[in-house]
This record gives structure tokens, C-alpha cells and sequence, in this order.
């Protein structure tokens, strides 16, 4: 069953990867996408912070798609949650890397249209 999640996943990150597909992505979608970094099997959690760290690095998926390595701050193995950070601090410095050697590329960046995707975690306590 933790393939099944983690292909789904990796479907949702190909398709955002093309920019007419990004569109109709849902924000649910985008949500069940982003809580596959916080599987419960190990492996499915390591796999898919690679993929999605790969597409980020390489600019192939939107900003907002940077956000789903902040969900790894609740991972319980401490090397995940390093990891995480580290992949969210290199991808900001490509970010801004590329914004400096393509100065037209700032202003030319469109914004998503609606609201800005956001992350509601409710916590397991009764």
C-alpha cells in the first residue's frame, strides 16, 4: 500500500511539472501530494523528498511546492528533519541564484491564481 501512496505522489509532482497540468491540480491534491513527505513508512518518506527535491532543483515545479519540506519538522527521525532542511536551504539558493543571472525572470514570474495553498494540521490528541 505504501508504493500505491508514493507513486500517487510522484504522479502529482510529474504532473505539476507541466504548466498546464499545475493549473487544475487541486489544492486538495496538492495537499494529499504534500502529506506523502510525512508517510508512515520510512522509505516512502526518504523516496519522495528526493524526487521532490530533484524537481525543485532543477526549476520544473512551482514555488509553492517548496513548501511541502516545512511538514518534515514533525518527522520523527532526526536525520529526515535534517535532511529536509538542507534540501530547503539549497533550493532557496538556486532560487536566488537564478534570480540574479536572469533579472527579467523576477518580474516575469506569475503569480497561482486564488488563494495561496495552506497547510491545517490538526494534532492526534484527544
Amino acid at each position: 500500500m505504501s508504493r500505491l501512496r508514493l507513486a500517487a505522489g510522484g504522479a502529482i509532482l510529474k504532473l505539476a511539472q507541466e504548466p498546464c497540468y499545475h493549473d487544475i491540480i487541486t489544492p486538495e491534491q496538492f495537499h494529499l501530494c504534500a502529506l506523502v513527505i510525512n508517510d508512515e513508512c520510512y522509505q516512502v518518506r526518504q523516496i519522495f523528498a528526493q524526487k521532490l527535491h530533484m524537481a525543485l532543483v532543477k526549476l520544473l515545479l512551482p514555488l509553492e511546492y517548496l513548501a511541502v519540506f516545512s511538514l518534515c519538522a514533525k518527522d520523527p527521525v532526526k536525520e529526515r528533519r535534517a535532511h529536509a532542511r538542507q534540501c530547503l536551504l539549497k533550493n532557496i539558493t538556486v532560487r536566488r541564484e537564478y534570480v540574479k543571472q536572469n533579472p527579467m525572470a523576477h518580474g516575469q514570474c506569475p503569480r497561482p491564481p486564488g488563494a495561496p495553498f495552506t497547510f491545517h494540521v490538526q494534532s492526534a490528541s484527544v
